[in-house]
């Protein structure tokens, strides 16, 4: 992170959204380097009204919230403050269902929890400036562009948008793609004609074997509890966070004693106690 907004007096007043209480734990001590966290929320509706009564700087906002879902948080957000600069952090998978909505609804940035701290800091550096940042991990998914080594079928920009996204229900992709829904189903229609294929699962499979990464990104689940192993990261990183932030205060605590201990002996027997440790004689009394 540049050295420069580590050193930066302004500190931005930041309400942290995020429903997992292990990941808000871990990110507050990550993220109160370089921002002051006043408020946490862990569901959408109480995000919301802590953001409206408290009006803060900056707000980093998770997408998968109860009660409301981030793309409301941030539309409702960005109607009372439209100066606000919203974070987006979350996984690949809602990041790439709802990126276009959230664009909309008024968010500056995006980046994925599982980027760790590098990423994240580049990113609040960004947005608390009001300047838009995704993470790069996002881009390359939500900006595909046709393989150089394969055909794209002469397939429009908008088609390959559609093309991508046919795991979703036609008015999924409409509200993602800003479209209308008739507009969706001639789209698909085209793809299909154009690609050759009777179906839209069969156009999916094309897709891939095109090079395209079907959206939005199913995560990837450990076979035995079920969890993603982007949560599965981002708790490992909140936990180490925790660790460190521990060491930090022992190494602090050790230092002290230190301290406490110097004031306590006086030179000569400092002076005796090095000589002791280095296995030399203590010097003789006088007269003796």
């Amino acid at each position: 992170m540049d050295s420069t907004f580590r050193s930066n007096p302004f500190r931005p007043r930041t309400i942290l959204c995020e429903r997992h209480e292990l990941i808000r734990f871990g990110l507050k001590r990550v993220v109160s380097e370089v921002v002051d966290i006043i408020g946490e929320a862990a569901d959408g509706m109480t995000a919301t009204e802590m953001i409206r009564r408290q009006r803060p700087d900056f707000v980093i906002l998770d997408v998968d919230l109860d009660v409301l879902n981030g793309v409301e948080v941030c539309r409702r957000v960005s109607q009372e403050l439209p100066n606000s600069n919203v974070l987006v952090l979350t996984d690949s998978y809602h990041a790439t269902k709802y990126h276009n909505q959230l664009m909309r609804a008024g968010a500056r940035g995006f980046c994925l929890k599982s980027s760790g701290p590098r990423t994240l800091f580049e990113a609040i550096e960004q947005v608390t400036r009001a300047l838009p940042y995704c993470d790069p991990k996002i881009t390359q998914l939500v900006k595909q562009a046709p393989s150089t080594s394969m055909p794209n079928c002469n397939l429009t920009d908008r088609e390959i948008e559609v093309l991508i996204r046919l795991d979703l229900r036609n008015k999924e992709i409409a509200e993602e793609l800003d479209m209308k829904l008739r507009t969706v189903e001639k789209h698909i229609e085209c793809i299909l004609a154009k690609l050759k294929v009777p179906t839209r699962t069969a156009a999916a499979l094309k897709a891939v074997q095109l090079g395209y990464v079907l959206l939005p990104k199913m995560p990837g689940r450990d076979p035995v509890t079920g969890v993603t192993h982007e949560q599965t990261v981002a708790e490992l990183q909140a936990e180490l966070a925790i660790a460190n932030e521990h060491l930090r205060a022992l190494l602090k605590q050790n230092e002290l004693l230190k301290e406490a201990l110097n004031q306590k002996i006086s030179p000569a027997e400092e002076e005796e106690e090095k000589r002791r440790r280095m296995g030399l004689n203590p010097k003789p009394e006088d007269g003796k």
